[in-house]
């Protein structure tokens, strides 16, 4: 199994799809040209099967295009990959300062999706 371990010794599991620790990266720039290409596959599909297939290619390419974060749950540190298939982070960051009761990233979407649904 795959394990990271971050720099302040937890051990993270990269194995694990989806990963609850794990994220991509979406530039700004790049997700416009993602929206587009979305509509575009939904107009020009032939079924929904076809739009589907489509909407895979676009998030989960061959060649990753998205860099991948994943989130220590002990001290909040983010690994960057620029591949998700690269063996090693190109730079870790270090939460800073922490303003609200939510201390990772994970919590943050938990606690926003959770209110989005209900």
């Amino acid at each position: 199994m795959p394990r990271l371990t971050c720099l302040c010794g937890e051990s993270i599991s990269l194995s694990v799809v989806p990963n609850p620790q794990g994220f991509k990266l979406i530039w700004e720039l790049e997700r416009e040209r993602l929206i587009e290409a979305l509509l575009t596959a939904y107009a020009d599909a032939k079924s929904f099967e076809h739009f589907e297939e489509q909407v895979y290619q676009l998030l989960y390419p061959a060649n990753p295009e998205f860099p991948q974060i994943y989130e220590c749950p002990n001290c909040g540190r983010l690994a960057v990959f620029v591949g998700a298939a690269d063996d090693k982070p190109a730079f870790w960051l270090k939460q800073e300062q922490k303003y609200s009761e939510v201390d990772s990233i994970s919590a943050l979407l938990q606690k926003k999706l959770a209110t989005a649904y209900t």
